[in-house]
Formats: C-alpha cells, structure tokens, sequence
C-alpha cells in the first residue's frame, strides 16, 4: 500500500521543501481549480549500506493523467548534490501507474563508525496543456486543476556494513538533562540517526520533536515548569513506531 510521506509545512521534516506553481494554459471553457500536487513513495526511509549496489523505492502516480518524475540525492543540508545518480533521473509515469526509482552510490567518502544523512528528493511535474509528452491526456471543455509540484523528500541512511543492529535496539541509550526550564537536551551515544517520533516529560507533549545525529546532540523547547519521568518514542528502519522509552532525566 502506497502512503503519502509529505505534507507541505512539515519537516519533510526537518525537511523544508518549497512548493513551486506550475503554469498552466485554460480556455475560457474550462473550469480552473487548483490543489497541491505530488507523487507517493512506498517507503518513508532507505538505509543505503556502504557495500550496496542500489536501493529501490517505488514511486506512485494517483491522478488521471501522466505526469514527469524528477529525482535527485542531496547531502544533509538539502542543497547540496550527494554522490548518488538516480535511475531513471527524470521520466514519464501515467495515470494511475507505479514505478521504480533506483538510488546508486557513485564516491563520496562516509564516516565509517556512524551513519551518513542524506535526502532523496522525488518531484511530481503535472503537464501543461501545450506540452507534447502529455498530449491527448488534456480535454477540451473539461474541468482542470492548477496543480503545484511539491518535492517528496525521505530520508537516506547511509550506513556501515560494520554497525550491527538497528536504532531501536540501542535508543534507550540516550541520556536527557534539562537546561534551565525551557530546554531539553538529548545526548545520542550509538552510531544511528535518533528520529523522534513522540517526546514528553511529565505526560506533557513537546511539539516538533527532532533527530538526534549520532554521537551527538540535540535540544528541544519543552513547556515551562515541565516536571517528571520523560518518554521517547522514535522511527524504525521499517518506517514503524518503536516501543516507547522512559528516563528519569537530570
């Protein structure tokens, strides 16, 4: 089953992707809506190990008409180009279709005691009435939606063959200690990206929570006065929800 990983305003997570309009020509005819547009991943993450020779996500077209995929990896800062190629890097996908995107590694060099973040960005473009690759997918006298194109953007793992395991076996490992009243800060002593998926102290809920880098740190606001047990929840490398986790805190 295909889920969509994005929405616009989040992250995409820590992920901050700018929706850019995509023109389109109508005739007095036709009747002009408009909504966001984007394609669906059948994952949310990819743990690329270094000794990998591809990894594949499928990639979903659920509107009536074709429209062209565009894909790139970026390096954690999303604007950077990451050694990666995708395959294709830009084709056609119809209606209703599914497809693959295939993530190959091409150099770089990454840290061998910790994982690498990187983004794999997946961008739906709908088609314009004057555009060749689409004709005949466009009616005359018909109802036409403006679409705008919004980048899909996961996560990439880019992991040693050496790190044994998985993130949620050793999250219990962080440490927490408060920092005044209105932050908390989380120490990450294992080698994976922390995601979180839910974060509390004392039953209060801390909105937006983040990912701790490995051997790393992270700090959260957290609502003043917040006393008590905190509790974390993080990401699997299936995409699921782990158990949840709790600490006394300092």
């Amino acid at each position: 089953m295909f889920k969509a990983i994005f929405t616009v305003g989040s992250l995409l997570l820590p992920c901050i992707v700018v929706a850019k309009g995509i023109g389109v020509t109508a005739s007095s005819n036709d009747v002009v809506d408009a909504q966001l547009f984007s394609v669906d991943l059948n994952l949310n993450r990819v743990v690329y190990y270094h000794g990998s020779l591809g990894e594949n996500v499928a990639v979903k077209n659920n509107q009536a008409y074709p429209m062209l995929v565009q894909s790139m990896v970026f390096d954690e800062d999303k604007k950077s180009s990451a050694p990666f190629i995708t395959t294709p890097p830009l084709f056609r996908l119809d209606g209703s279709q599914t497809s693959r995107i295939r993530i190959v590694r091409t150099g770089g060099e990454f840290p061998q005691d910790r994982e690498k973040l990187q983004w794999l960005c997946v961008k739906g473009i709908p088609p314009q009435s004057e555009d060749k690759w689409a004709e005949g997918t466009i009616t005359k006298n018909s109802s036409f939606t403006v679409q705008f194109s919004v980048n899909n953007c996961i996560k990439v793992f880019v992991r040693p063959d050496t790190i044994k395991g998985h993130p949620e076996d050793f999250a219990d490992k962080v440490t927490w200690s408060k920092k005044g009243t209105t932050v908390l800060e989380a120490n990450n002593p294992t080698p994976f990206y922390l995601n979180i998926k839910e974060l509390n102290i004392g039953g209060r809920s801390i909105k937006s929570p983040n990912y701790i880098p490995p051997f790393g740190k992270q700090s959260f606001s957290i609502p003043g006065s917040s006393v008590g047990k905190i509790q974390w929840r993080i990401v699997t490398d299936y995409g699921g929800d782990s158990k949840i986790y709790q600490s006394e805190g300092k």
